[in-house]
């Protein structure tokens, strides 16, 4: 880990200038594709550095010179929490990862796809009938996000909202003390929902993992994975949906465009995805041995931190990184790369395929209720706190 004053500088490197990167990223970025943030002669002896450039964060996460392992004190301790994909290398990765994957079939997608737009439409019902204006955070992004989740998980409706209010806790309390409480709340739920699924598994994502592998995935794979699909289900998809209702209502004329003429932006969800991107980074890799990324040498026990927003906005240089919705197949890296490619893409997908458009059609005249107040963002990943709308 780095000292504590590059890691509070990584936090203010990560930060936002409303959709786009802050000063400080852009900054690095002006000076090339991969910045140093530890120099080699900091405590341990190890350069950690920042990769911003697209081909260099793809060429680092699509390499198996690198290691997911956490880290720990500018070392890889070797310490992986069971069932969380993004942290294990081949070959444990390979053998969990395929067994989850059964849980996210084509067809089990296309027969859970009616249930999502029931969800969306449930969601816009109830907003609607509350009249403006709304804080569409918890009505509507973290409503979708954690439903959609919670069904595909298999949790059962009268759980979800106890849950939901326990993960977002878990994640946004400034209170240690109540952060970590509800941290464990949440754990204890997801462990009883994990040992009910293999006493009698459904027809769910708990159920498919169960019935085709047994025990070849342990009690603690299992929870973990439970926990890592819930967390990022949950808590990423809603940042998506709240950034993307901000971004619609910032950007009227080009979301028109998707609720009149839906045919002709036939890459509108790529487009948003990459100028979102509402996780800014990845979690450090570490060199195995040395390579060279780009034109820089990093060597073995070195650090590397990939930055997604940067990557995703270099691929159209300034100015034509800003948003549009018109253009065609644009290339992003939103949801990473190479064997951590995140394995729930389609499922965050048909939420935001349903969602989006959805709240275009509903609400066309979209606006701020307090046009004047910024709007404020937590530390990042991307986190809008409150949107407060009306229409």
């Amino acid at each position: 880990m780095f000292e504590e004053s590059n890691a509070l500088r990584g936090t203010e490197i990560h930060r936002r200038d409303r959709f786009a990167p802050g000063p400080e990223l852009r900054s690095l970025m002006g000076e090339g594709t991969m910045s140093i943030l530890q120099p080699p002669d900091s405590p341990g002896g190890r350069t950690g550095w920042l990769a911003t450039g697209h081909d260099e964060v793809r060429q680092v996460l699509g390499s198996d010179k690198f290691s997911a392992k956490l880290l720990y004190g500018g070392t890889v301790a070797g310490r992986i929490w069971p069932g969380f994909l993004n942290q294990y290398d081949p070959p444990e990765h390979t053998r969990l990862r395929r067994m989850v994957t059964s849980a996210f079939t084509v067809r089990r997608m296309q027969d859970f796809r009616p249930r999502i737009e029931q969800i969306v439409q449930a969601s816009l019902d109830a907003i609607e009938a509350a009249g403006g204006p709304v804080d569409f955070v918890p009505r509507f992004a973290w409503s979708v996000a954690t439903t959609v989740t919670c069904d595909f998980l298999g949790i059962p409706r009268d759980d979800q909202a106890d849950l939901s209010r326990a993960l977002h806790a878990s994640r946004s309390e400034r209170s240690g003390k109540r952060r970590v409480a509800a941290g464990n709340k949440y754990w204890t739920y997801m462990t009883e929902i994990a040992a009910r699924a293999r006493r009698d598994p459904g027809d769910d994502m708990f159920g498919a993992v169960v019935r085709d592998h047994g025990d070849a995935i342990t009690d603690a794979e299992l929870l973990g994975v439970a926990a890592f699909v819930m967390g990022a289900g949950g808590d990423q998809v809603a940042r998506f949906l709240a950034a993307g209702a901000w971004l619609m209502v910032e950007h009227p004329d080009q979301f028109a465009l998707l609720r009149e003429k839906p045919d002709t932006v036939p890459d509108w969800l790529n487009e948003v995805e990459r100028y979102l991107t509402s996780d800014e980074k990845t979690t450090p890799r570490i060199a195995q041995e040395d390579v060279r990324i780009g034109d820089q040498l990093v060597k073995a026990g070195d650090a590397v931190t990939c930055s997604l927003l940067a990557a995703n906005r270099r691929k159209f240089p300034a100015p034509e990184d800003e948003f549009d919705i018109t253009r065609e197949r644009p290339v992003h890296v939103t949801f990473g790369h190479g064997i951590h490619h995140c394995l729930g893409r389609p499922l965050a997908e048909m939420v935001f395929r349903a969602a989006i458009p959805a709240l275009a059609q509903r609400f066309p005249k979209l606006r701020l209720a307090e046009p004047d107040r910024e709007i404020k963002l937590g530390p990042p990943p991307f986190d809008v706190e409150a949107l407060l709308l009306e229409w």
